[in-house]
């Protein structure tokens, strides 16, 4: 690589590499194409999504209906996971074990939170 670029153990070279690096024609190109993916990305689309919104949320409200046993697992699967970190921490002392523990119980209905939100999303 040294002999390449011309250094080798004297560490001088006659080349300036980081002008030779930003002055092809190549650079330029890229940068004028960044310069129009910038200039598109500006542009505001007008979206008229409240007509499907009201059909996605009546969809899903159908699908709801139409499936009361998986509504109701999805709350049972609630409310167990709620049941099953209150006792598995009841009764804590207010020591420093039982302080970590009421803290780990805030963690894990926190951690339980995202996949039990994600298991009631639309079937």
């Amino acid at each position: 690589m040294l002999d390449i670029i011309d250094t080798g153990t004297t560490a001088s070279s006659s080349v300036d590499w980081c002008t030779t690096w930003k002055n092809p024609p190549e650079a330029a190109a890229l940068q004028e194409e960044i310069e129009n993916i910038h200039s598109e990305g500006c542009v505001c689309l007008v979206l008229q999504a409240q007509h499907p919104t009201k059909f996605m949320t009546s969809w899903s409200h159908q699908a709801y209906w139409r499936n009361p046993t998986y509504l109701m697992v999805k709350f049972a699967l609630c409310i167990i996971g709620g049941l099953f970190v209150e006792f598995t921490f009841y009764c804590t002392s207010d020591l420093l074990q039982g302080t970590q523990n009421k803290l780990f119980a805030i963690f894990l209905a926190s951690a339980l939170s995202v996949p039990l939100s994600q298991q009631l999303q639309v079937m």
